[in-house]
């Protein structure tokens, strides 16, 4: 890309995100004119009308909006490919601030930290440990570690790994109440549930087992709900009922037998993304790209999170 051509991406994604020439001048250091005769001179080039001006506003057009997202993945990619040289020996220091769920740091980033110092060992980072939404600007968080969708438009989301969610009850609760085998059985079994409402307390299921498409949603109800995913996987290991729990996050109760799916060929085959989530792709510091680069590595590997055949229907006889 010649640098004529990095200033004019550079300026458009520039207006695009500040709102306005005038600000976009003064994060650019140039004049608004200078600004809009740039936005101008890309427009007459290209053929097609990027933004559409009043008085007060910007707004994108069609062709801006794809444009826009095109631009940010060529600066990114001229970005990256220069850092990969400038930063090739340079030692990563420094304090990185990490905010993700108890149980994610638990189960997952426990077992490869060590793995990570040791590439990087004058590196520091302090896990802020809850599933309560952070913002991370007021808490000075570098990388928030997030499973499912990303809700906030003005953040970044880099897809890490995936997950998929089971349904799972320990042998002892299975034994006195019986196996569902189908998802009208549910109803006659106490589920532990995430509180009423909220994104996880709904549960897909096919409609017609292994070979359905389509999917209902189910109202799964019993005596305990609440916020806590572990606090629900406890209660399902001690015999209390069904839960509908992360495969990352019941894993080693799986391979120990604490708890056993159910339910398996019912399930929906879609698998939820693990996102790395930070302010801006732009001016990324290297501590968040090296940790990030690292966890794709290590985490892309787990779609099964080393469950292999145990993520099976584990009730079948």
């Amino acid at each position: 890309m010649s640098a004529d051509r990095f200033r004019e991406f550079e300026t458009f994604v520039c207006v695009v995100d500040t709102g306005s020439f005038s600000a976009a001048s003064r994060k650019l250091d140039c004049t608004p004119s200078a600004v809009s005769k740039l936005i101008d001179r890309m427009e007459n080039r290209l053929g097609v009308r990027l933004l559409h001006r009043t008085s007060r506003t910007l707004a994108l057009t069609q062709d801006g909006r794809n444009f826009h997202q095109a631009a940010i993945r060529a600066l990114e990619a001229v970005n990256e490919a220069e850092a990969s040289l400038l930063h090739a020996d340079a030692p990563v220091t420094g304090l990185l601030r990490v905010h993700t769920t108890l149980n994610f740091a638990q189960q997952q980033l426990a077992r490869i930290l060590p793995d990570f110092l040791a590439l990087n060992p004058q590196l520091r980072i302090e896990f802020i440990l809850h599933s309560d939404a952070v913002d991370l600007i007021a808490a000075d968080i570098d990388l928030s570690l997030q499973v499912g969708p990303v809700t906030n438009p003005s953040l970044v989301a880099r897809r890490i790994a995936t997950t998929q969610w089971l349904l799972c009850a320990s042998p002892e609760y299975l034994q006195r109440a019986g196996t569902p085998r189908h998802p009208a059985d549910l109803a006659d079994h106490n589920c532990l549930n995430f509180l009423p409402g909220t994104y996880r307390s709904v549960w897909p299921m096919r409609t017609q087992g292994e070979q359905s498409v389509e999917t209902t949603r189910l109202e799964a109800t019993g005596n305990v709900a609440s916020n806590s995913d572990n606090f629900l996987r406890v209660l399902a290991c001690q015999g209390m009922g069904i839960a509908r729990l992360a495969a990352f996050h019941i894993a080693p109760d799986l391979r120990a037998g604490t708890l056993r799916t159910v339910l398996a060929d019912w399930l929906p085959e879609d698998r939820e993304p693990v996102f790395a989530v930070f302010q801006s792709r732009r001016n990324l510091n290297l501590r968040v790209k090296v940790f990030v680069k690292f966890l794709e590595e290590r985490l892309s590997r787990s779609t099964d999170w080393g469950l292999g055949s145990v993520a099976g229907d584990q009730s079948k006889p």
